[in-house]
């Protein structure tokens, strides 16, 4: 992996992890009306990750990065109903196919129930 790959693997990390675990939260509780464009930027990252992951399996300055994803992956699937209901069903799929839509962050739908309106003060937990 290049420096520029590395480089360019870090900063869809911290996208990833910075709206996952800050932006989203903060998002969904303020009801901001820009939160689609976050989660399609937080998926977009995911598969970024994932590709490089994939593509670069045998430099080892990402295997600390394997071990963090299981984590973060975890509040993400913790999220996924907030996902899914603040990102238009249209918005999702088009997202999904556009990305390949193999990955399964972009099939969140098969994850939960349908959507109910959001307990605010469980978004910042």
């Amino acid at each position: 992996m290049s420096e520029e790959d590395f480089e360019r693997f870090l900063e869809d990390w911290r996208e990833y992890e910075i709206t996952l675990t800050q932006i989203l939260p903060r998002s969904i509780y303020v009801e901001d009306p820009e939160i689609g464009e976050e989660i399609s930027h937080l998926l977009s990252a995911r598969s970024n990750l994932e590709e490089d992951l994939d593509r670069f399996t045998d430099d080892l300055r990402l295997l600390q990065f394997r071990a963090r994803l299981v984590g973060l992956d975890a509040e993400l699937l913790r999220r996924s109903e907030d996902i899914r209901c603040n990102l238009s069903q249209r918005e999702y799929q088009a997202q999904g196919l556009q990305r390949g839509g193999s990955h399964w962050w972009w099939h969140l739908e098969e994850t939960g129930n349908p959507c109910d309106t959001p307990d605010k003060e469980a978004m910042l937990v």
